[in-house]
């Protein structure tokens, strides 16, 4: 079976892309390639000329690109330590001759230029034009000048090198460097990038953070997209059509004068560009990336793919077309990539033209044919039994690539790798959670710390707590991955992790600085036994008690509306999210214990109270009066506050306050009281 369209227009854009910023491929040998792809029905090469691995193109007014951008020692990608083609750039004749030889074969050629991420190769050029790091140290805080040592990179993997979106020297270099470019490129369109730019510069950065406030940007995501906004418009006052990566959607929909490339995710965003009246092309990695090996997209795989995908399928007309990206990291030469690229450039040429035939046979003549072509050209693709690999194959041949991959020669790599995407994801959750700036800086620096090739060299202030919350938030991440709350929803696994800000909120009001405390608390909600539904909070809790050996606890936090309608669907959606994901508790009794439940503050509320109003839901089994959990709750004094504390220094700034300092002072108590759940909030 295939989805392939037929009868259609072909696509405008029917591209392939090499990558020269990784592995440096000769003029001739691009040009050989060009042939093929011509023979293909191709028009467009996407050229990806510079990447944290290397900077591949001559800039006349910044000679040190090339100087030090374009040479790489022994590098690490595949399945050993190589050195071929790490070195090597385009003189501005090399640019040209390869622009008019595609041109003469009816191939444009589109170069990237990567902006923001992927920018290690720049900034180890120039390194002036990175950012500076505020830090929060033991002192209190400042801001380091040249806090990192950019080198140009031996691995693969994403990496925080970005170039300072909030230093205007810094974007001024940037259009320098595409008046350059766009001098050698000639076509209508040029790419910019805008893949995998994770923020944890930017979001150090008193520069960047500063733009930020200047703008109105409510995060680094909208950053990244005014940083595009900037150079799109300039570029395109030349006449250019900018192309970007979809992920530059994540800070608000772009222009329709922009073209997205749409790779990885966000398909509700690349949608809403669409109907918005954007162009996409289609690169869906799983379909098109064909530096990945047969076993995940052979010839078969391409011909199976949707020629208008997902989220294009509401508004096709807008799908400019289709492009195959090779990734060059393991592509040492150029007999490597011939074997890469071809039959599976014939195969989504096919796709593109959109006069493929339906029959999977047909199709696999199809390319056959043209791919007999291309050989005759001196380039070897790989042999006919991949085209269709056998599922088992397929699998054992990923497990092999797998274990290449895991060897112990990889483990700095990964280390490194998959280090700073866990710090991206909980840099990420604090900025989600609402976590004050001053905190989150100390909590995200205890975690990168470990990372130092790319954290830089900054004393980090483990006390406040910041180290314990780093800790217990990356297990919460990692449960969130792989753990107990793997498949849990979203809005309650970000409501249940406000309370760490919660808790460092309460703890600056309560002494004038922010500290995390509670760790002890915590626990419950990382391991995924405790969850803020609404107005408020469920634990999963097992006891010692052969009557009831499970229960439901209820907590009411501080920052709880004890509004009867918004109380009542809290409980019902508890059970509702119980029923769907802990079924054997769905039923259990609700049981809470607090202050709130106390028979001691009956006469010190009028009738139309909502505390009272609060217990009449409940049926009361024990009370403990010498409990001073109102000393928290209701006057803000923490644990160490409330040694020795004088009743007569407590606040009397609410009505509650006044009649609670008034009763301690004469000598009561107020306590807590223990109730189940039993009847509706009214």
């Amino acid at each position: 079976m295939t989805n392939t369209s037929t009868g259609n227009k072909p696509f405008a854009y029917r591209g392939f892309m090499l990558d020269s910023a990784r592995h440096f491929i000769p003029v001739a040998d691009i040009q050989h390639i060009i042939e093929g792809a011509a023979l293909c029905g191709m028009n467009r090469m996407h050229w990806h000329l510079t990447d944290d691995q290397g900077w591949r193109v001559e800039i006349r007014k910044y000679p040190a690109l090339t100087e030090k951008g374009a040479r790489r020692g022994p590098s690490l990608f595949g399945a050993e330590n190589e050195e071929e083609n790490n070195c090597g750039y385009y003189t501005q004749e090399d640019i040209r001759s390869v622009v008019a030889f595609a041109k003469e074969r009816g191939i444009e050629i589109v170069p990237e230029i990567e902006v923001p991420g992927h920018a290690s190769a720049m900034l180890a050029a120039y390194p002036q034009f990175g950012c500076r790091r505020t830090v929060y140290g033991a002192a209190g805080e400042s801001i380091q000048e040249n806090p990192y040592d950019y080198q140009v990179v031996t691995i693969a993997g994403i990496f925080p090198n970005l170039i300072c979106a909030g230093r205007d020297e810094a974007v001024r270099f940037l259009k320098d460097i595409l008046d350059e470019v766009t001098e050698l490129f000639p076509g209508p369109e040029i790419h910019i990038g805008g893949d995998e730019a994770i923020k944890q510069h930017w979001r150090r950065c008193p520069d960047c953070q500063r733009r930020m406030r200047e703008k109105g940007l409510a995060d680094e995501s909208q950053l990244q997209r005014w940083l595009v906004l900037e150079i799109g418009e300039y570029l395109s006052k030349k006449g250019k059509r900018v192309i970007v990566w979809n992920e530059s959607l994540e800070g608000g929909l772009l222009p329709d004068h922009f073209i997205v490339q749409h790779w990885l995710g966000n398909d509700a965003e690349t949608a809403a560009f669409l109907a918005a009246g954007g162009q996409v092309i289609s690169s869906e990695t799983e379909n098109y990336y064909i530096s990945r090996p047969y076993s995940a997209i052979d010839v078969y795989r391409i011909w199976q793919a949707e020629t208008v995908p997902a989220y294009a399928q509401a508004h096709p007309e807008n799908l400019l077309g289709i492009e195959c990206p090779m990734w060059g990291e393991r592509v040492t030469n150029a007999r490597r990539a011939a074997y890469l690229l071809f039959p599976r450039v014939p195969a989504v040429a096919l796709k593109a033209q959109r006069n493929a035939p339906a029959a999977w046979e047909d199709f696999q003549s199809a390319v056959r044919a043209v791919e007999t072509r291309v050989e005759a050209l001196g380039l070897a693709g790989a042999p006919e039994r991949l085209w269709h690999m056998p599922q088992e194959e397929a699998e054992a041949e990923a497990a092999r690539l797998t274990a290449l991959r895991r060897r112990p020669e990889f483990s700095d790599t990964w280390r490194i790798c998959d280090g700073l995407a866990r710090q991206e994801k909980l840099e990420k959750l604090l900025q989600a959670i609402d976590m004050p700036r001053a905190f989150a800086l100390r909590v995200m620096d205890c975690a990168w710390s470990e990372i130092p090739e790319y954290c830089g060299s900054a004393e980090v202030d483990r006390t406040h707590g910041a180290d314990e919350m780093a800790r217990q938030l990356l297990e919460a991440l990692d449960n969130r991955e792989n753990g107990a709350w793997k498949g849990l929803p979203e809005d309650i696994w970000l409501a249940t992790m406000r309370c760490f800000t919660r808790f460092v909120v309460e703890h600056e009001r309560s002494t004038g600085e922010y500290a995390f405390d509670r760790g002890f608390w915590t626990t419950r909600q990382v391991g995924a036994r405790l969850f803020r539904i609404g107005e408020l909070e469920y634990e999963l809790k097992t006891q010692e008690d052969e009557k009831l050996p499970r229960v439901i606890s209820l907590h009411i936090p501080s920052d709880a509306r004890l509004e009867a309608g918004l109380l009542n669907e809290s409980v019902a959606q508890a059970r509702r999210f119980l029923k769907d994901y802990f079924p054997d508790w769905a039923d259990l009794p609700m049981r809470c214990g607090t202050w709130l439940l106390s028979s001691a503050l009956q006469p010190l509320l009028d009738e139309s109270s909502r505390i009272l109003h609060f217990q009449r839901a409940f049926d009361i089994v024990s009370e403990e009066r010498e409990s001073n959990g109102v000393l928290q709750w209701v006057f803000g004094l923490t644990p160490e506050q409330q040694k020795d504390f004088d009743p007569a220094k407590l606040s009397e700034d609410t009505t509650l306050q006044r009649r609670m300092k008034a009763c301690l002072m004469a000598g009561g108590k107020i306590g807590t009281a223990t109730g189940f759940l039993a009847r509706e909030f009214t």
